[in-house]
């Protein structure tokens, strides 16, 4: 066993490939699923019949990948649903529900302003618990790793200067070596009175060293009800909520990574960042470094329950998942990074890492050095974003074939085929996984904004390899 972290790349023939993203792509404990539109593998095309049935066909597409690398749809963790029309929510869950057995994984759910195919009326995504486990995360190694480093808090995010040696990832075009099921991390799911409950859905779900919030909707846990107010009333309900999930877990506020608001008007940004504020930074030693998780905003067309915002979290777990030995919550770290050759902002990070993920907040085509949108259509806007991440990957010492999945928005759906045009030259070999959305704005009046999720070869303790 070599210590290295495997970055696995899988396609299978029982759902629709394609040529600018990846089925699955899986490193350490999790599996990101590209978002999977109504399409008849067979076909090529949608399938006949109303938003039931292309539901149907999402679900079943995203079961013929999560079988074809060896899972089961309750390994599921997490669950976004893309509507044309959020009225169709009811029509979607008569046929989710057929496809879960023990329990309902965490949710999101927005309607769109557009989706790839033009007569698609939802599209699903996934992130998918990869029991295979890899390499590093051997039970003797975790202990070796408590042997060797010592203590420091995991939230003390100036331990950057924390020095640790560091694991090459590699992609692997063979089999992953499947660590026994005696010691692979388990999976948590938890609900609390403290916050909505939804009989479709999890409110948090825990697996290895992340933890996955369902969308918190504007609801107080009490009446059931939307509070009374505007948006910023609605927007503080949110992040109470996810406060009072996370205080259920055991895990303070500033533990959050990355951070997504879905906003039905853009220009209420500025009193949900007013409100925003006041939640982070939450500790001490956070106020102390600054510290605000990455952050993407989506301007969504419309949100259940008639919302005017909807806010959900990733959310670092120091505390391992049984029937892994529960881990010295100093034996991890979270590092947030901020480079010049990127734009920064200070109500978030560009990336946050921890344990074996980097998550990078959205970049808009902005030049760093002017501050300013770059002059050009969608294909140089494009460029520029990807220009952007690239640069924070690097700055994190990573490369752009690290990146297992992307985000993208854009303000016209039918300019996915230019971006496509710059987008495949960002990567050498596989192309990670993948989710595009026509939204109704974006910040600046940008025509394209992307996010991404890379994986973090160097780890974190106790990932610690001689």
């Amino acid at each position: 066993m070599s210590g290295s972290i495997i970055k696995y790349s899988r396609n299978t023939e029982n759902a629709p490939k394609s040529s600018v993203s990846t089925q699955s792509v899986a490193f350490s404990h999790y599996n990101h699923i590209s978002a999977q539109l109504p399409v008849d593998p067979k076909a090529g095309e949608i399938v006949a019949g109303d938003v039931k049935e292309q539901a149907k066909q999402c679900l079943a597409n995203i079961k013929a990948i999560v079988e074809g690398i060896g899972h089961v749809m309750d390994d599921v963790v997490k669950i976004n649903i893309f509507l044309r029309n959020i009225s169709d929510i009811y029509a979607v869950d008569a046929a989710y529900t057929t496809f879960f057995q023990s329990y309902f994984p965490t949710r999101t759910v927005v309607a769109v302003a557009d989706l790839p195919m033009s007569n698609a009326l939802v599209q699903i995504d996934a992130v998918v618990s990869n029991g295979e486990g890899t390499p590093s995360s051997s039970t003797s190694s975790i202990q070796e790793a408590r042997n060797l480093i010592p203590p420091f808090s995991m939230r003390n995010h100036q331990s950057q200067n924390f020095m640790h040696n560091q694991t090459r990832v590699r992609v692997e075009s063979n089999p992953v070596v499947a660590v026994p099921r005696s010691e692979q991390p388990g999976k948590i799911v938890r609900d609390t009175e403290n916050a909505p409950k939804n009989s479709l859905s999890t409110q948090n779900v825990a697996f290895s060293h992340y933890s996955n919030i369902s969308a918190q909707l504007p609801i107080d846990p009490k009446s059931g009800q939307v509070v009374a107010g505007g948006v910023k009333e609605q927007a503080r309900q949110c992040l109470k909520n996810i406060k009072a999930i996370l205080e259920n877990i055991d895990v303070p506020f500033d533990d959050i990574v990355k951070i997504n608001i879905f906003l039905r008007n853009l220009s209420d940004i500025q009193a949900v960042n007013e409100v925003y504020t006041t939640f982070f930074p939450d500790a001490g030693i956070a106020r102390t470094s600054a510290y605000v998780p990455a952050r993407t905003v989506v301007v969504v067309s419309d949100l259940p329950m008639d919302a005017l915002v909807q806010i959900d979290v990733v959310v670092s777990h120091g505390d391992g998942t049984p029937p892994q030995a529960v881990e010295d919550r100093h034996g991890l770290i979270i590092r947030a990074n901020n480079t010049e050759n990127a734009p920064k902002n200070s109500l978030y990070t560009q990336t946050v890492a921890f344990s074996h993920y980097n998550n990078i907040a959205a970049q808009l085509p902005i030049d760093p050095k002017s501050d300013q949108i770059v002059a050009g259509g969608v294909i140089e806007q494009a460029g520029q974003c990807l220009r952007n991440i690239k640069a924070i990957v690097e700055s994190v010492d990573h490369v752009m074939d690290d990146v297992v999945k992307i985000n993208i928005q854009l303000k016209n759906i039918t300019d996915i085929d230019a971006v496509n045009t710059i987008y495949t030259t960002f990567f050498n070999g596989d192309l990670p996984a993948r989710t595009v959305v026509g939204v109704s704005a974006i910040p600046m009046g940008a025509l394209v904004q992307i996010d991404a999720v890379v994986s973090n070869g160097e780890g974190t303790p106790p990932n610690f390899v001689k």
